[in-house]
């Protein structure tokens, strides 16, 4: 009998998180985010990561079962590594698939919380990404490239994966050509199949998208109050705006006014409008798991786990 996991999945701003905490409550759950933003320490307001009341099992190897208490529920996948160090899918499923045995070893729900859904289908349904070598002719030959540019030459290799990606982020462009013309196959094909490990239970939030860009832009002004521009100094001061950490929305966009680039008020601007953008993307990606259960209702949640667990 496989082993039981909840995932709760949906674009950013939708409540998701909110929703794992009440069902960690409730049937005495601890969470792991799966977020390729929150691995990052320092990156804190910029990337949604709740900071209240924390109290850290400390250990800066990722190998280690590090957690963050987080009003008396354990998070697991925060501040993983810094700003500067290496962290992708293929790392951090190998910690993921750690932290949901201890959890169950413990006689605990593993709850996996989290947006990003490459990383989140690797963990449940077991899929291995190809094994590509950095090839570094072809890299620099693209680096020339725009974005707009490396966008359109992806989109006519693999259109399916065309509408998942993210046209602004370079380096993932970049990376996804790099494995189209090693593999000779589309990089989204490597994102199908999978045995999976777990008995899962794909519940997803979400709202109409008019809802949704209203939650978001509430959001992104939440984050300039909380202090947004100053975390974002802080981190160009000790690790600059070049490394992969920093090309999030809402880093980006402050290091290019930081850099004199845009004003403020254009920054804010469009870390709104790439966040919506982001936001339909995971939508697109969300949709295409015809075993996800969609509700925004907690008591209907709350029943459809209850049911689940009972079904042993």
């Amino acid at each position: 009998m496989k082993a039981k996991v909840l995932a709760v999945v949906g674009p950013t701003g939708s409540g998701k998180s909110a929703i794992a905490y009440q069902l960690a409550k409730k049937f005495d759950g601890e969470i792991l985010c799966v977020d390729s933003r929150t691995v990052y320490r320092g990156m804190d307001i910029g990337t949604g990561k709740d900071t209240g009341g924390r109290i850290t099992n400390c250990d800066t190897n990722i190998r280690i079962y590090k957690y963050v208490e987080i009003n008396k529920i354990r998070y697991y996948g925060l501040d993983l590594v810094n700003p500067d160090e290496k962290m992708n899918g293929a790392l951090f499923k190998e910690y993921a698939e750690k932290i949901i045995s201890e959890i169950i070893d413990r006689g605990h729900l593993p709850i996996l919380v989290g947006g990003t859904g490459l990383w989140m289908d690797m963990i449940i349904e077991d899929r291995e990404l190809p094994e590509v070598g950095p090839d570094l002719k072809l890299r620099e030959e693209l680096e020339n490239k725009s974005e707009d540019e490396l966008f359109e030459e992806y989109k006519k290799i693999d259109p399916v994966g065309a509408e998942i990606i993210d046209r602004k982020n370079k380096r993932r462009l970049i990376r996804a050509l790099e494995v189209c013309k090693k593999t000779g196959r589309a990089f989204s094909e490597f994102l199908r199949g999978g045995k999976g490990n777990y008995d899962c239970l794909w519940l997803g939030v979400d709202w109409p998208m008019e809802v949704l860009e209203k939650r978001i832009n509430a959001r992104v002004d939440d984050m300039v109050g909380l202090g947004l521009l100053d975390e974002v100094k802080k981190l160009k001061s000790q690790y600059g705006c070049g490394v992969y950490s920093m090309s999030g929305i809402g880093y980006q966009e402050i290091c290019r006014h930081l850099d004199g680039e845009i004003s403020f008020e254009k920054a804010i601007e469009e870390m709104k409008l790439r966040t919506r953008q982001y936001a339909k993307r995971q939508k697109t990606w969300f949709k295409r798991n015809k075993n996800i259960h969609w509700s925004t209702d907690v008591a209907e949640i709350e029943k459809l786990v209850g049911n689940w667990l009972d079904a042993m």
